[in-house]
């Protein structure tokens, strides 16, 4: 029976050439001292492979079938029979980095300084909680939700902006009432999600009864994409087990709870667009940000876009990355190491470019990449505090060149919030500034990727203008010569501005468009 989670501490994903093949490959950076290797190889057995060169420093464990990781730990959901397995394994080691989920808590394996399981000090070990997270199982290599009935798991990062409600396992058979009453569905995360300081009592109820039966209720059957239809009125009611009145069809876009401003779903028969108006009857001591950008960004202030910049292009080119010494890292490691640019923001290290021999390269990614500090101390001002923040481990993708005639590596860390930008709440991404155009193209790309309403090329330098005058574009702390913009990826804010400069006659919506009434 599968009822166990476990999280592997791992480096995250790297491009390694195979011993044997000499092709490059994906594989899993983990530490050499560790049980860790061994308890993946033995838990995946032939969908694993140990793929690492006789001078590696670490383990990479090439794996084949689906794999979980959330903050620099692999999840993995075992049987007891696979658990007596790794167990086994991490009692014969000095540190495992294999911990076990159980009594709402992160417990590390038992090993040879300790016999029996015991709860993580500090963050000396995971530090978030699994439950509810789609968890590959290791015997069916299937990604399967780790709980029973329906979970709630609330995420507030300011305690004065609206809490995310997570919900997440059956929740297929009940999506019509989810959706009623404002909810949406994730596509990455896989799960539905309400943003309000409180769930509204009809989805409170519906968890409740949920899961006062989910162990007497059997498992529903999957249903692709293609067979995804909503539940009737009369099956929620069969479901709930109380009366529910179908509403009259209207030809206004309802707004539900939260979601006043984001449209859910255009017609069928036609595409329509409303334009949501924005309220300009404030003075300016009550206008906020947004509304005072809206104010005063005007049609004939707008940059000039160039028709051949290729905004409307789906090629992708590359782009040289301006890079200049600007000091030397440091961090307990042997050999020198130059930095050649990065970008902080909010003490966080989001890029850095850097380059020397190769163990001392290598051991400045692994400090960063376990969250530890390094300082780039320039020629002529005081030293620079790179990181990743504290405890926040395997944050970065790595982009490596190695010239073995030089003895020389290169090494660009470019944090997961550019590389994997959230676009399901409130959070912050970056961009490069090669040129005008190319900057602009993809905050536009950005843009269109978060709001729920649709954006046009003839609208790029509204949004570039507007976004910096509403603070929702700017400049990055950045050295080495590379430019960088601090994009912030909130919804409702850029939702608000698109809106409200359509209001404003500042931008105009493409002649072909079929407007809502």
């Amino acid at each position: 029976m599968i009822n166990h989670i476990i999280g592997i501490h791992t480096y995250g994903s790297h491009r390694v050439k195979h011993p044997q093949t000499k092709q490059t490959i994906s594989a899993y950076k983990i530490g050499y001292t560790s049980a860790a290797s061994a308890v993946l190889l033995e838990l995946y057995g032939d969908q694993a492979r140990d793929v690492s060169s006789k001078q590696a420093s670490y383990h990479y464990i090439q794996i084949d079938a689906e794999v979980t990781i959330r903050h620099g730990y692999i999840l993995l959901k075992i049987t007891d029979e696979e658990l007596a397995q790794a167990e086994t394994i991490t009692r014969k080691v000095h540190r495992p980095a294999v911990y076990r989920w159980q009594k709402n808590g992160w417990h590390e394996f038992p090993s040879l300084n300790q016999p029996d399981y015991a709860p993580i000090i500090g963050r000396s070990g995971p530090d978030f909680n699994p439950t509810g997270m789609l968890i590959v199982s290791a015997s069916s290599g299937e990604a399967e939700a780790a709980i029973n009935g329906i979970t709630i798991e609330k995420s507030q990062r300011d305690p004065n902006e609206k809490a995310w409600h997570w919900l997440r396992g059956d929740t297929y058979p009940h999506r019509d009432l989810l959706k009623r009453w404002g909810c949406r569905w994730s596509k990455k995360r896989k799960a539905w999600f309400y943003i309000g300081n409180d769930l509204p009592d009809a989805v409170e109820t519906l968890i409740d009864k949920i899961n006062a039966k989910s162990a007497n209720e059997q498992p529903q059957s999957e249903m692709s994409d293609d067979e995804f239809e909503p539940c009737s009125v009369e099956e929620a009611s069969a479901i709930l087990g109380v009366p529910i009145r179908e509403l009259e069809p209207t030809n206004d876009i309802v707004a539900q709870p939260e979601t006043a401003e984001i449209v859910e779903e255009l017609a069928d028969d036609a595409p329509k667009i409303r334009i949501i108006k924005p309220n300009f009857d404030m003075s300016d001591g009550e206008a906020d940000a947004v509304t005072t950008a809206i104010r005063h960004t005007k049609v004939e202030s707008l940059p000039i876009v160039q028709k051949s910049s290729g905004l409307s292009s789906n090629r992708r080119n590359l782009a040289q990355i301006p890079q200049s010494p600007c000091g030397e890292l440091t961090g307990s490691i042997t050999g020198n190491v130059w930095c050649y640019g990065f970008a902080i923001h909010d003490g966080v290290c989001v890029y850095v470019n850097l380059g020397g021999p190769r163990m001392a390269v290598e051991a400045i990614r692994a400090r960063l990449s376990k969250g530890e500090i390094v300082n780039c101390v320039p020629w002529d001002a005081p030293g620079i505090e790179l990181t990743a923040g504290e405890g926040n481990t395997g944050m970065y993708s790595a982009f490596m060149q190695n010239i073995p005639e030089a003895k020389f590596t290169s090494l660009i860390l470019l944090h997961e919030m550019v590389t994997q930008p959230n676009y399901g709440g409130k959070s912050t991404t970056f961009i490069f500034h090669m040129s005008d155009e190319q900057a602009m193209a993809q905050l536009r790309d950005h843009i269109t990727k978060l709001v729920k309403v649709p954006v046009f090329p003839e609208w790029t330098g509204y949004l570039w203008q507007a976004g910096q005058a509403a603070m929702l574009l700017r400049p990055t702390r950045t050295g080495g010569d590379v430019k960088m913009w601090t994009v912030d990826l909130d919804a409702d804010a850029w939702t608000r501005l698109i809106t409200g400069g359509l209001a404003q006659n500042v931008v105009l919506l493409p002649k072909h468009i079929q407007f809502g009434q």
